[in-house]
């Protein structure tokens, strides 16, 4: 029969703890810094792709039927060409209110107590499948927020210059510099086991579980050092500033080739095309892009949709990101992998609007939320139209099952959606 009576622990000196914490409390800032690229499958999506429009999509011209058969609007007809790689889901509910559009892929049931905040949806895959790349999250935003990625309870600092961004994926490093930090790590590494070895013969049977739960971190830190010591010996791509290509313009109205001119525009064109690199040469596998939206006056355009002209301007926003995006998930769909694949194939895109606009809401509302979701292997080719209930969290819970995360809820989903 087994005892209930605790087993006596032998006192442990004050100075043994912190000697042995100091070590252990650096562990967790051990990052990966890149890696030698994986052999790809064909058949397994390993990268997810987030974008949240930000002052809404005008939901009066969604779809109205529904299934592989649907007739899309014009909001959508950019997208026409990948009808079969895309499902729309639209219907769905933002149960947060005005400024829940920074928290799009985050928990934002209660995001006045950031206490309450949950990881979003890109934290949440990077722990997942971000530390197979240099590049953990990329978490990109035109314009200064609240928060697009949440960790812990914290916004995940965003970069928010063109220029920055392509520095950090394709900047040159101090080869020398970085392999001294790796030995420097690798000595706390070693030092920090010893440590961690000599607590296990001195604490109670509680305090062992834990440390064998620090032991697997420390496992996986030595793989996140072995996957940078060999990043460090490729050969790295040199890959110019991306052009800014034009969108085409001709029978276009006056206000859309305006939008597709817009230096706000096409500065978010080049954050896509810089992401599409980094997703090709396997810098990053999970990225997040937010724009506040308020070029050419959109903000107040969508103030203004009970009224024909500016219902009409909404809509061909609409159109011009959708083009934005039409022209990131084709670069996607035209880049082969090594299995014979398509990026696009491995590569779960989620697009949404947190707010919708429309002449029953008005400007920010918080019905028939849209959720476009491409590639990664999905069935596609269909508009799944939900009850009005069904918030979005239950769309991203698929996405990240999709990935091979294994659980059963997110924030405050209630099933897995059925795209």
């Amino acid at each position: 029969m087994k005892s209930t009576q605790k087993r006596k622990v032998a006192p442990m000196r004050r100075r043994d703890v912190l000697k042995s914490a100091g070590c252990l409390l650096m562990l967790p800032a051990l990052e990966s810094l890149g890696q030698e690229p994986q052999g790809d499958d064909a058949g397994k999506a390993n990268r997810l792709f987030c974008m949240n429009i930000g002052n809404g999509m005008c939901s009066d011209n969604f779809p109205t039927s529904t299934g592989k058969d649907y007739q899309s609007s014009s909001t959508f007809q950019p997208l026409e060409n990948l009808k079969d790689h895309f499902t729309l889901c639209t219907n769905l509910r933002n149960y947060g209110n005005h400024e829940s559009t920074m928290y799009a892929f985050a928990e934002y049931s209660d995001h006045t107590n950031p206490q309450l905040i949950q990881d979003s949806v890109d934290e949440i895959a990077a722990s997942h499948i971000g530390n197979e790349t240099r590049i953990r999250n990329l978490v990109v935003e035109q314009r200064h927020s609240y928060g697009i990625s949440w960790k812990g309870g914290l916004p995940v600092s965003p970069i928010t210059n063109g220029q920055i961004l392509f520095e950090t994926i394709f900047g040159k490093v101090d080869k020398k510099k970085r392999e001294e930090l790796l030995v420097l790590k690798k000595s706390m590494l070693d030092a920090s086991r010893e440590d961690a070895k000599s607590l296990m013969r001195k604490v109670s049977a509680a305090d062992r579980g834990k440390l064998d739960e620090y032991f697997f971190s420390m496992r996986e830190s030595e793989k996140s050092l072995q996957r940078s010591e060999r990043w460090l010996n490729q050969e790295h791509v040199d890959v110019p500033f991306p052009e800014n290509v034009p969108f085409e313009t001709d029978g276009l109205t006056e206000y859309l080739q305006k939008i597709l001119k817009c230096a706000y525009f096409n500065e978010r064109s080049t954050y896509l095309d810089l992401l599409f690199l980094a997703f090709k040469f396997d810098i990053t596998r999970v990225a997040n892009v937010y724009g506040e939206w308020n070029w050419l006056g959109h903000h107040t355009d969508s103030h203004a949709v009970k009224s024909e002209e500016g219902y009409v301007k909404n809509i061909e926003a609409d159109q011009a990101y959708m083009m934005q995006t039409a022209r990131f998930l084709e670069k996607l769909k035209s880049t082969k992998t090594r299995a014979g694949g398509t990026l696009l194939d491995q590569t779960v895109c989620l697009i949404t609007s947190s707010l919708s606009i429309s002449k029953e809401e008005g400007p920010h509302g918080m019905k028939n939320n849209p959720v476009i979701v491409a590639g990664g292997g999905f069935e596609h080719g269909q508009h799944i139209k939900f009850n009005g209930t069904d918030n979005r969290n239950d769309v991203y819970l698929a996405a990240l099952q999709h990935l091979g995360l294994e659980i059963e809820r997110f924030g405050t989903s209630r099933r897995s959606a059925p795209i």
